[in-house]
C-alpha cells in the first residue's frame, strides 16, 4: 500500500500536468487514500471555492437522465467521500461561505427530487459538518429557519431523519 502514496501515485500523475480537471481526480481509484494521507498538493487544489461548488454539485444535484456512470454514481459517491474525509481546510471553505451552504442545503427545496442515494450523501455531508464544524453549522441554521421545516417535510427519507434526530440533539450542545 505505501508504493499508492509515492510519487509516481496516479493522482500525482494528473497533479503533474499543466492542466487537469476535477473530474480526472475524481476518476482516479486512489483519490479518497490520497485524501486521507492528506496529500497537499491534492488538497489545495481540492479546497479551493471553485473545487468545492463543483463536488457540492455532485452530491446535490440530480443528473440528467442520460449521464453517464460515472456522473450519475462515481463523481456524487467520491465527492461524498471527500467530504467525509473531514479534511478541515475542505470544510472551512464550505461553512464560511453561505453561497456554498446554501447549494449544499438547495437539496431540500421542495421543488427538487430528492433521490434516496442523493439524500444519503447530503445527510453525510451535514453530518460531517456537525461534527467537526458545528458551531458554524448550527449558526447558519439559526440564520436559515427554512432548513429545519424543509428537514421535516422530507422526514420520510431515512437519511434526512438521521440528519434531524442529530440536529435536535445538537441544539442542545451549542
Amino acid at each position: 500500500k505505501l508504493a499508492s502514496l509515492s510519487a509516481s501515485s496516479p493522482v500525482e500523475s494528473i497533479l503533474d500536468k499543466e492542466k487537469y480537471t476535477l473530474e480526472e481526480l475524481l476518476d482516479e481509484e486512489e483519490i479518497i487514500q490520497e485524501c486521507k494521507a492528506l496529500n497537499s498538493r491534492l488538497i489545495n487544489f481540492l479546497r479551493d471555492r471553485a473545487q468545492v461548488e463543483q463536488l457540492l454539485r455532485y452530491v446535490v444535484e440530480e443528473p440528467q437522465d442520460d449521464a453517464d456512470s460515472k456522473l450519475a454514481f462515481k463523481f456524487p459517491f467520491i465527492s461524498c467521500e471527500i467530504f467525509t474525509c473531514e479534511i478541515d481546510v475542505i470544510l472551512k471553505t464550505l461553512v464560511e461561505d453561505e453561497k456554498l451552504m446554501d447549494l449544499l442545503f438547495s437539496f431540500l427545496e421542495p421543488n427538487r427530487p430528492h433521490s434516496a442515494l442523493l439524500a444519503g450523501y447530503f445527510g453525510k455531508v451535514v453530518i460531517c459538518l456537525m461534527i467537526r464544524k458545528t458551531a458554524a453549522l448550527m449558526n447558519y441554521i439559526k440564520g436559515h429557519q427554512n432548513v429545519f421545516s424543509q428537514l421535516v417535510d422530507l422526514i420520510g427519507i431515512t437519511s434526512i431523519m438521521e440528519v434531524l434526530v442529530r440536529l435536535v440533539g445538537a441544539d442542545d450542545h451549542v
